[in-house]
């Protein structure tokens, strides 16, 4: 892997299924987070021309987790030649940012390790992180900052497609608050039954978690649904819509030694 040199600032960047995020990383945290849709390379130009120009300091980097293979070569092509530097991507030009404990390493999302290894850098203890996005992941750290593993399920738009597709007369809905436990039509009784359903999954899957660790992980959501997911559920500590960028900035400044 390359030597990493420290930076005043960087541009984080989380190339998703459907999205890409970017965000800026300096002395003051992340900010200046913003989102492009990947079907969208007419705006990719302007986005990230704009995401680049709020990089200050004379040491900028770019740094790249993807989950996404097939887009990566483009996305980074695309911001390389905007920023003028070399683009670093987790995993491949730098370690993941926290120790795994799991049976095939290389299979892990890079999204995942590194919202887990953010959150616990925050927290310092026993950690679930669930991400709403195309799929739902709910991943475990170990107090001592070790990825655990977790587990994969279809998220909220995953479901409404497949029961759209996957029936005769179901309708496609689309992402909303429900309406109440009652669905009183068909609608709603589909919003209310995966919005729910997701809801009691993560329960469910977070008190097995604390069975197995002996101790009750604080549970952290992300993604873009994740605040209207945690209005919704009382047994959830903390939303951080950006910590995948965060846990990006994170591999790059384990890689390079900055605290």
């Amino acid at each position: 892997m390359p030597r990493v040199e420290t930076a005043d600032a960087l541009l984080a960047v989380d190339i998703g299924n459907t999205r890409i995020a970017l965000g800026v990383w300096d002395s003051d945290g992340l900010h200046d987070a913003q989102r492009v849709e990947i079907s969208r390379p007419d705006a990719w130009q302007a986005t990230f021309e704009s995401a680049w120009a709020a990089v200050g300091g004379s040491r900028r980097a770019l740094v790249i987790g993807s989950v996404n293979p097939r887009e990566t070569r483009r996305v980074q092509d695309a911001l390389e030649g905007i920023a003028g530097v070399e683009a670093l991507r987790v995993r491949d030009d730098l370690p993941l940012p926290m120790p795994l404990e799991i049976d095939n390493p290389d299979e892990v999302g890079v999204d995942r390790v590194c919202s887990a290894a953010a959150a616990h850098e925050r927290i310092g203890g026993a950690c679930a992180v669930a991400s709403f996005g195309t799929a739902l992941t709910v991943d475990c750290v170990s107090p001592e900052g070790r990825f655990l593993g977790g587990v994969i399920l279809p998220g909220l738009d995953m479901s409404y497609r497949a029961l759209h597709t996957q029936t005769a007369q179901l309708p496609l809905v689309t992402v909303e608050r429900p309406n109440g436990v009652f669905g009183r039509n068909t609608h709603d009784a589909i919003v209310s039954g995966v919005t729910y359903g997701l809801l009691g999954a993560l329960r469910e899957i977070v008190e097995r978690f604390a069975s197995d660790l002996r101790e009750w992980p604080q549970l952290v959501l992300t993604g873009g649904n994740a605040p209207m997911m945690a209005e919704l559920a009382e047994f959830v500590d903390s939303v951080v819509p950006d910590l995948c960028l965060m846990g990006v900035a994170l591999a790059y400044r384990r890689a390079a030694g900055q605290p």
